[in-house]
């Protein structure tokens, strides 16, 4: 059958793909960028309408509910994908980044999803957020995005736990590393924010500094995957994640998707946090009795 899909944040990488493969798949597709140029190139593809849209501007989301009422397509289903990425320690960024960085991640998903609900409760639709590996994990220079990502796995829960009793599914697809244009287009920020270093930070910023002024040969592609030699995924393994949580008779809570790498990275931490949770006054479950409830939890997957 074919749905009405809006996709936000559509105009290259992720986004772009999950609106290439699902008018590929015949369903109608709501595309939102914010540049002339970048929806001049979603509308060459078949069965993809382009939006100008902001999800940082409540104006712009309210003309994008009224064109789609007007066509009277109705809507089947929401992709939050638009969103920023940056790096920095906290002390370098200032408050006007960090709201900017959780209006887009954050507060955005929560807009759409608003603006939208009510189509979506006519059609017992369904609400997919992309999110990042970053929502489980985080680590030094990662901290304001990953804070934006956490909000959004409590946001995806809590959303999923309010509108299933009415026939709305919401999902969170968490990728690993993925080929797009949103770490080049970070980059200027990066080194803005390295280069307010003060003291006593300064040597470890300037090291930061020449490591992406003078970055090291690629490794060889029979080199494992690591820290210093990432191995980004194609965003095709996210945008067939989304098409599972959007089509299927048995949508996932949520979907981890990358290389082996990453995946063992986010179960060790995951792994790690449960041990610090079980040292907790009144807990201190056995390894057999915390191994018993990975099997009960196991059989309801």
């Amino acid at each position: 059958m074919r749905k009405s899909i809006l996709v936000t944040g559509a105009s290259t990488g992720i986004g772009y793909d999950i609106s290439r493969h699902l008018c590929e798949l015949d369903h109608l597709v709501y595309a939102t960028a914010r540049k002339t140029e970048d929806l001049d190139k979603l509308a060459d593809l078949n069965n993809v309408v382009p939006i100008r849209l902001d999800v940082s501007s409540p104006g712009q989301i309210r003309a994008a509910v009224s064109f789609i009422e007007n066509r009277g397509t109705g809507l089947d289903g929401l992709v939050n994908n638009a969103g920023l990425g940056s790096l920095g320690p906290f002390y370098t960024w200032n408050e006007t980044e960090l709201k900017q960085l959780f209006d887009v991640n954050t507060f955005g998903p929560w807009r759409m999803s608003n603006a939208f609900l009510g189509m979506l409760l006519a059609s017992q639709g369904r609400i997919v957020n992309i999110g990042s590996q970053g929502g489980m994990i985080t680590q030094k220079y990662f901290g304001p995005y990953t804070m934006t990502k956490h909000a959004l796995e409590a946001y995806t829960t809590a959303m999923r736990e309010e509108l299933e009793p009415y026939g709305v599914h919401v999902s969170i697809v968490q990728p690993g590393g993925v080929e797009s244009n949103i770490g080049p287009n970070a980059l200027p920020g990066i080194i803005e924010r390295f280069k307010r270093a003060s003291a006593p930070f300064i040597k470890e910023a300037e090291a930061v500094l020449s490591s992406i002024e003078n970055p090291k040969p690629p490794a060889s592609a029979e080199a494992p995957e690591s820290a210093e030699n990432r191995k980004p995924s194609s965003p095709v393994i996210v945008s067939e994640a989304v098409c599972h949580a959007l089509f299927s008779e048995s949508p996932q809570n949520s979907y981890l998707v990358g290389t082996r790498w990453e995946g063992d990275r986010v179960i060790n931490a995951l792994l790690k946090r449960l041990v610090q949770a079980n040292q907790s006054p009144g807990l201190n479950y056995t390894l057999e009795e915390l191994i018993g409830l990975l099997d009960k939890y196991m059989t309801k997957v």
